[in-house]
């Protein structure tokens, strides 16, 4: 084999031995912010979060125990009694504002999904269609040599209400792209240089696609029977109210 030859072949090498360290580093870090979502929560998970009291402190413990013994009881978990809520596991229909790529995504980016068809509740209105929501990169990955596929995984976080109430959210859009294959493939058997040119493909999600989000919990919509027309009432102005007396 030529000197010059062999050059080559050592230099891929390098750089490729390079970019594999720089990506387990990375990936090793965890730095990621996933803007306030628990750490090492699932959203596509089927089990629910559970929180581990034992890291809570003393002070923290007893404002729990509190909170919870002033609560209101219900039969039905995070519902007062008499009030209408949406129930756990409701699916809602939902499409990105935005076109997204694994090429570029990083994780805990967000993402913007708009509400495909109204959520109605006894008859009114609760989330209008075209209510624009939150949702978050859950997990990217680009495409890379020896085929790495691009992955990149969507979860919902929430959306408002009309009388601003959180709806949390999970589940989402996964996808992923496709592995190189034909004679670079058999070359990468022979060789590893031969690997660094069998490229994988990313994944990209247009502007428009749809899929399900899932409501993570059963949210009380402050509202009774009753009232829910004049609560859900998009023409009454509806947030934080603060008086100041002088």
């Amino acid at each position: 084999m030529k000197k010059r030859d062999l050059a080559i072949i050592l230099s891929l090498c390098s750089t490729l031995l390079i970019n594999t360290t720089c990506i387990s580093s990375s990936e090793a870090k965890g730095t990621i912010n996933r803007n306030d979502i628990e750490v090492n929560y699932n959203p596509f998970s089927d089990e629910d979060v559970v929180i581990d009291d034992s890291k809570l402190s003393m002070t923290e413990r007893l404002t729990k125990i509190q909170a919870e013994q002033e609560k209101p009881k219900s039969a039905i978990k995070n519902v007062q009694d008499g009030h209408l809520y949406i129930p756990k596991k409701t699916q809602l229909k939902v499409e990105l504002v935005n076109s997204i790529t694994s090429k570029t995504a990083q994780e805990g980016e967000n993402v913007d999904i708009r509400l495909v068809d109204n959520l109605i509740v006894n008859g009114v209105v609760v989330i209008p269609k075209g209510t624009i929501g939150k949702a978050y990169v859950y997990k990217a990955r680009s495409a890379g040599g020896f085929g790495r596929k691009g992955i990149l995984m969507i979860a919902g976080q929430e959306f408002k209400t009309i009388n601003n109430v959180t709806v949390p959210l999970k589940q989402g859009l996964t996808g992923e792209g496709n592995s190189d294959g034909g004679s670079v493939a058999v070359a990468a058997v022979i060789s590893l240089v031969g690997g660094a040119f069998m490229k994988g493909t990313n994944i990209e999600y247009p502007a428009g696609t749809t899929f399900n989000v899932e409501v993570r919990e059963n949210v009380d919509l402050q509202a009774t029977p009753e009232n829910l027309k004049d609560v859900m009432n998009p023409n009454i102005v509806h947030g934080t109210e603060i008086t100041i007396n002088l």
